[in-house]
């Protein structure tokens, strides 16, 4: 079985300007960039992002998130810029990446399982506030970055 998130999220990711947009979030407040994704796949499906999906789908994955991904990004990143261990960091990557896979699968079928979203007309800058102010209630922390990632989602 497909998953339309997965396909969507590595299509979107590749875009300009998308990747450094979500990195700088994820970085700066520590913003689930499957999260923004998921967000912006709603949007694509014209489907508003409720606060309440948002905290179980977030209860669904926070084990896996805080268990595997955030840990293999964080033995990456240490090991960066150290040359005796580039094939190692590679190798971390490919296990990060597929770590994120496994995330959006779970969030997928919490998706598939979930009761159906309210519709909305270009919800996507509203989706993407959803997930910032998860994170951070203050929203001049985030604001002009989410209204920049929405702006490059959407060209």
């Amino acid at each position: 079985m497909g998953n339309p998130l997965w396909e969507f999220s590595l299509a979107t990711y590749r875009e300009q300007g998308v990747a450094a947009a979500c990195l700088a979030l994820q970085d700066r407040i520590g913003l689930d960039v499957n999260q923004l994704l998921y967000a912006a796949w709603l949007a694509r499906n014209n489907q508003c992002l409720a606060g309440s999906h948002l905290e179980a789908l977030d209860a669904a994955v926070s084990e896996w998130r805080e268990s595997v991904v955030r840990p293999l990004r964080e033995l990456r990143r240490q090991l960066q810029g150290y040359a005796p261990a580039a094939a190692v960091r590679e190798d971390l990557k490919g296990l990060e990446l597929k770590a994120e896979q496994a995330q959006q699968d779970m969030m997928y079928a919490f998706y598939q399982q979930s009761a159906a979203l309210e519709r909305g007309d270009n919800p996507l800058l509203f989706n993407l506030a959803q997930v910032a102010q998860r994170e951070s209630r203050a929203r001049d922390e985030w604001e002009e970055a989410i209204r920049q990632l929405a702006a490059v989602i959407a060209s």
